[in-house]
C-alpha cells in the first residue's frame, strides 16, 4: 500500500512540476508523422514482424523491394524517410541487388538519417550479404540460442537467438548484445551494435528479430520496440508521441520511469560510496563505480540540455540519454554493492 501511495505522490509531483514549468520550448512532430522504409523482397521467416511492430507503435512505413530501390536516389530517400530498415533472411537476389546500392544508403545515413540492418543471414531465404556493411563491418556465421543484453543484464532466448556476430566494428560502436550460447556472455562476439556514419547512425544486428518477435516471448517484442525507439532518437528529425495514444509506446511514462530510477540509484550510490570509503573498499572498485557514476551524470546532463527534464517527459529526444543515465547509475550501485557484499 505504501508503494502505491508513493507512486501516486510521485505522479502528482510530476504533473505539478510540468504545470509550473510549462510546456517545453522545443516543438516536434508526432510519431504518426514519422516515416520509415522497410526493405525486403519477402517476409523473413514467413512473418511481417517489423511491419507489425511499427504498426503497433503507431509509426507509418512503406515497403520496397531491392529492385524498386534502384529507382530511388539518395535525395529521394532523405526527403521521404527518417529511417530505413533492411529485413533479415532474404533470398540471394535481394543481397545481390542491395550490395551495389550500399553507397547510396551510406550517403543517406551521412545526411543524418538512420539505417537499421537486420543481418541474420543463413535463414529460410538462403541468402547472405555479399558486401561489407557500412564502415567495413563484416559478419561471421554463428548460431547461438541465447544472446545477452548488456545494458540490463538479461538474456534473449530463441530456437536461435542470433545467426551471426559482428567483426571489425568501429571504435565508437556501442555494443548492445553479445552471443551467449552457454549462458555466459561472450564479449568477443557482439551480435548487435550501433555506430556513427557522418551525421547519422547505423544499427546492425545478427539477432533473429523477425522470427523471435513472432514466435517467442514478449521480451523479444519489448526489446525490439526499445531498439526502434532508440534508433528514431538518433535521427535529426525529433519526434514525439501523440498523447493520449491507444497503441504504441508511451514515451512520457518511459522517461518518468528512467528519471525516477536514476535519482533513486544516485541517492543509493551516494550513501554506499560514503560507507565504502569509511570501510576501506579498494581503490580499483571505487574507481570503476566512479566511472559509471560520472558517465551517468554526463548522460543526464545531455538530457537536461533542452531545459528541465521533467518538462520534457513527453519528448522522445531525451529518452536515450535518460535511459543510459539510469542504467549507468544502476551499474555504479551494483559495483559498490558487489564490492561490499562480504562485509
Amino acid at each position: 500500500m505504501k508503494k502505491i501511495l508513493s507512486a501516486a505522490v510521485s505522479l502528482l509531483m510530476l504533473f505539478s512540476l510540468v504545470a509550473v514549468l510549462g510546456p517545453p520550448s522545443a516543438s516536434a512532430k508526432p510519431l504518426t508523422d514519422y516515416n520509415v522504409l522497410v526493405l525486403k523482397n519477402s517476409d523473413a521467416w514467413g512473418s511481417p514482424s517489423v511491419e507489425n511492430t511499427l504498426t503497433n507503435m503507431g509509426i507509418p512505413y512503406d515497403v520496397m523491394t531491392s529492385a524498386e530501390l534502384q529507382n530511388r536516389t539518395t535525395q529521394n530517400l532523405i526527403d521521404a524517410y527518417d529511417m530505413i530498415i533492411i529485413v533479415s533472411d532474404q533470398s540471394q537476389d535481394f543481397y545481390d541487388e542491395i550490395g551495389p546500392q550500399m553507397g547510396k544508403l551510406e550517403d543517406y545515413v551521412r545526411a543524418g538519417r538512420v539505417l537499421e540492418i537486420h543481418a541474420a543471414n543463413w535463414g529460410w531465404g538462403g541468402g547472405v550479404w555479399t558486401t561489407p556493411l557500412p564502415r567495413d563491418v563484416t559478419l561471421t556465421k554463428s548460431y547461438s540460442r541465447r544472446d545477452y543484453v548488456i545494458a540490463n543484464n538479461t538474456t534473449l532466448a530463441s530456437s536461435y537467438a542470433s545467426h551471426a556476430y559482428l567483426n571489425n566494428l568501429p571504435a565508437d560502436a556501442e555494443i548492445i548484445t553479445v552471443q551467449a550460447p552457454s549462458g555466459t556472455p561472450e564479449y568477443g562476439r557482439p551480435s548487435t551494435a550501433v555506430y556513427t556514419l557522418g551525421n547519422g547512425r547505423v544499427f546492425v544486428t545478427g539477432l533473429t528479430i523477425e522470427y523471435s518477435v513472432a514466435r517467442k516471448g514478449p521480451e523479444w517484442e519489448a526489446f525490439y520496440r526499445e531498439m526502434i525507439l532508440n534508433n528514431l532518437g538518433y535521427s535529426q528529425v525529433v519526434p514525439t508521441p501523440e498523447a493520449p495514444a491507444q497503441k504504441g509506446i508511451n514515451v512520457m511514462l518511459f522517461n518518468f520511469y528512467y528519471y525516477i530510477q536514476y535519482h533513486r540509484n544516485l541517492d543509493r550510490y551516494n550513501t554506499l560510496y560514503g560507507e565504502a570509503l569509511d570501510g576501506g573498499l579498494d581503490n580499483e572498485t571505487l574507481g570503476l563505480a566512479t566511472i559509471q557514476n560520472d558517465t551517468a551524470a554526463d548522460y543526464y546532463a545531455n538530457a537536461s540540455q533542452y531545459g528541465p527534464v521533467v518538462a520534457n517527459f513527453p519528448r522522445i529526444y531525451i529518452f536515450i540519454d535518460l535511459r543510459k543515465a539510469a542504467l549507468h547509475q544502476k551499474q555504479a550501485v551494483g559495483i559498490l554493492e558487489e564490492g561490499m557484499a562480504d562485509w
